[in-house]
């Protein structure tokens, strides 16, 4: 079995030791390379081979997480990054999931939690949890209410359906929700085209992001 790569971005090296022995030990993945911030990071690219996933702290010193998801995108990078750090303030948390990070975790998460999100990156592309939904419920204004009814009413009761599933904290995948559905693929995959057409995404984790943002998930 192959093994994940993995890059580790932390500015403190007994965390980054520790991270690195729990990781391997929970299953085929491998710590490829270490940083201790942004600048050493993206100094480093291009990798001669691509990682599967980046692990980043948010608070480092000569440039943070926020700084390196900005200098990332600027070199037009897109590698999956997970970040892990005590920061939870929300404005945070919704800027970094902005800027293209496909998965936000407190450091002081569980061993369990931590295997989760990796494979829920690996697997499906993204990771959400109660971080995210208690940032974006943090910053949910009255007026968008009335956002929200205009954007259900431009949905099929099949196409919420699958928005729902696509928002289902099981993760799904795409195959999976053809027997949830009692549809093929085919189907699925015009649900998904349809949804990013009406609103202007291109992917699973835009999908996912602007469902919660405008509680399209929610009981009607």
């Amino acid at each position: 079995m192959k093994n994940t790569s993995i890059i580790l971005v932390d500015d403190h090296i007994v965390v980054r030791a520790g991270l690195k022995e729990l990781i391997e030990l929970m299953g085929p993945y491998k710590v490829t390379a270490q940083y201790n911030n942004g600048k050493d990071l993206t100094d480093a690219l291009p990798f001669k081979k691509d990682p599967d996933l980046i692990i980043m702290d948010l608070n480092m010193p000569v440039m943070n997480g926020e700084q390196t998801m900005h200098r990332l995108r600027e070199m037009e990078v897109n590698y999956p990054v997970l970040i892990l750090t005590l920061n939870t303030a929300d404005e945070i948390i919704i800027a970094l999931y902005k800027l293209g990070i496909r998965g936000y975790l407190e450091k002081d998460c569980t061993a369990t939690g931590l295997k989760m999100a990796i494979e829920d990156i690996l697997r499906n592309d993204y990771h959400h949890n109660n971080l995210l939904t208690k940032a974006l419920a943090a910053n949910y204004k009255p007026k968008q209410i009335d956002a929200r009814v205009e954007i259900i009413g431009k949905l099929t009761p099949r196409e919420l359906e699958f928005l729902r599933l696509v928002c289902d904290e099981s993760e799904y995948t795409y195959e999976q929700m053809t027997s949830k559905m009692g549809v093929s693929v085919r189907t699925i995959d015009g649900y998904r085209e349809a949804l990013f057409e009406k609103f202007s995404l291109k992917s699973k984790t835009g999908l996912v992001l602007f469902a919660l943002k405008n509680r399209l998930c929610d009981p009607i």
